[in-house]
């Protein structure tokens, strides 16, 4: 119901009806229980937003995903017998986040022997280390010629400023090993 433009012109000594009484407590009634407070609130119904809706924490820098490749363009790393680093890119961040990083590439070992093993390395810290224990590192170990998707993955939380995210392969003395087509994804979640 909207008022009656009526009774907001009024001038002083203009009598004022009941109903016009009612109508006025029932608006004022109804602003208390319909009104969205603009210092924070729950919706409970649907929510139209005609001139478009902005929300500065939703298009902050903490949130988003990054694609990264090697520098060079490099598609194959073959015949990798120690540590390779295929992608490596320093990354400036606004605010703290916490990342989940994603790697992956297509493997292969010369024999099941020497496995490959590709990690997620930010600032010079494995994130797939608890200790002396591993987690999220990509194992691989095929017979020859025998090419397979390896993934691995890592989270950290970053402090504001400036860190180097890489994503290296590892092979073992005695046998070779190749990844192809390596990428690093960065996921940020949010705050750290």
């Amino acid at each position: 119901m909207t008022l009656d433009q009526n009774l907001a012109d009024k001038a002083p000594g203009d009598p004022v009806r009941s109903a016009d009484w009612n109508d006025l407590a029932a608006a004022v009634l109804r602003h208390e229980t319909g009104k969205l407070d603009l210092s924070g609130g729950t919706v409970t119904g649907p929510l139209t937003a005609q001139g478009g809706l902005t929300a500065p924490a939703l298009s902050s820098q903490s949130l988003g995903v990054q694609l990264l490749r090697p520098d060079n363009g490099q598609v194959g790393f073959d015949n990798i017998v120690s540590t390779v680093t295929m992608i490596s890119q320093q990354i400036q961040f606004q605010t703290p986040a916490t990342l989940l990083l994603v790697g992956h590439g297509h493997g292969t070992t010369s024999d099941v022997n020497h496995a490959l093993a590709m990690r997620i390395v930010v600032d010079g810290v494995s994130t797939g280390k608890d200790g002396a224990k591993e987690w999220g590192v990509g194992y691989l170990a095929v017979p020859a010629g025998t090419w397979v998707p390896v993934t691995a993955m890592g989270t950290v939380q970053v402090a504001a400023g400036s860190h180097t995210l890489q994503l290296t392969a590892t092979g073992t003395a005695g046998g070779t090993v190749a990844l192809h087509a390596p990428t690093l994804w960065v996921i940020r979640l949010g705050a750290g």
